[in-house]
C-alpha cells in the first residue's frame, strides 16, 4: 500500500473518531500515526521533485 493511501486512510479514521466523539487518547494516538506516515512520506521523497530539498529538510 502507497504511504499517500496509509495518510488518506489514517485522517479518515481520525475525522470519524472526531465526530464519534472518541476519547483524546485515541486521537492523539490516530494523529501520531498519521505524523509517523507524513515523516515517512516526506522521507521518501526528500530531494526528488515537489519533495524537501536539503535546504527545507533540516
Amino acid at each position: 500500500m502507497k504511504i499517500e493511501d496509509k495518510i488518506e486512510i489514517a485522517r479518515n479514521i481520525l475525522n470519524k473518531a472526531a465526530e464519534m466523539n472518541m476519547s483524546k487518547d485515541i486521537l492523539l494516538k490516530i494523529s501520531q500515526k498519521i505524523d509517523k506516515y507524513v515523516v515517512e512520506y516526506y522521507h521518501k521523497n526528500r530531494g526528488q521533485k515537489g519533495g524537501l530539498s536539503e535546504e527545507e529538510y533540516v
